[in-house]
């Protein structure tokens, strides 16, 4: 895969994990079941999140040689007639419960996440390492969207541009809420690892299911977007598109405690 790991260095004992995930227990563990996190609560537990290094989480970060001989191997993502459209990532749980879950997406140079929303939930993000591109949308309300709310076909929906950035370490973690950017994508320029705490998870019978879009030029009737602006229709997830649980080897905390 495009990252190795190893014994922890940031604490020397996982201590900074530990404690993220404590002040996750405290402030996420208490909220009414089924409720997203506040800005409140967020800047409760962005504090800590922003100490955690790829080292307290026992990931090495890629090295350009590393880089070089996967390619030899496996060709570069994106490349070649049969190539993924999406190369797989690798997401590391470290804990997983109703209230609020912490893990690590890893990607490889190019993976990406689709165009997609967490409706209700709200996400908290740290850049571990790499450069990545985000960009994000809110929805903007039209006239007919109530007209449309029991339509079961799927029609494009108006949305506007939040974000559309390149970042990297060191920056703050970024959060995403259920009315604010809740629908965005990540793109991997280099080799990157986001550690994300997201509260509540999702809970399909609860309604909160993962929905994934495309853009699109034109509305229900042809009509053009404006200026930061476009139509997203509802997709399904693409078929290319693949997570695989990797082996996560740092510190362990919470339902992976006990963990082999």
């Amino acid at each position: 895969m495009a990252f190795a790991r190893g014994p922890g260095s940031g604490d020397g004992d996982g201590a900074s994990v530990q404690r993220l995930f404590d002040r996750c227990q405290e402030v996420l563990g208490a909220l009414p079941n089924g409720t997203p996190a506040t800005v409140d609560d967020v800047n409760a537990i962005a504090p800590l999140m922003d100490r955690v290094t790829p080292a307290d989480l026992g990931i090495v970060p890629p090295t350009r040689a590393a880089n070089h001989l996967a390619l030899r191997l496996f060709g570069r993502p994106g490349t070649g007639p049969r190539a993924p459209q999406y190369p797989p990532l690798e997401y590391l749980k470290l804990h997983e419960c109703a209230a609020f879950t912490m893990g690590v997406f890893c990607f490889p140079e190019n993976g990406t996440i689709p165009l997609h929303d967490h409706p209700g939930m709200t996400v908290v993000s740290k850049l571990l390492y790499g450069r990545v591109r985000v960009r994000s949308y809110d929805w903007v309300k039209t006239e007919d969207e109530d007209a449309r709310a029991d339509v079961s076909t799927r029609v494009p929906r108006l949305a506007r541009l939040v974000a559309d950035r390149e970042i990297q370490p060191p920056i703050p973690p970024l959060s995403l809420y259920p009315s604010d950017a809740n629908v965005h994508t990540f793109h991997a320029l280099t080799d990157a690892a986001l550690l994300d705490v997201l509260a509540p998870p999702y809970a399909v019978d609860n309604g909160r299911d993962c929905h994934y879009f495309a853009e699109t030029p034109l509305g229900p009737r042809g009509e053009p977007c404006g200026e930061n602006e476009t139509w997203l229709l509802e997709t399904e997830c693409p078929e290319s598109f693949e997570v695989n649980r990797g082996s996560y080897v740092g510190p362990r905390v919470g339902s992976e405690a006990g963990a082999g």
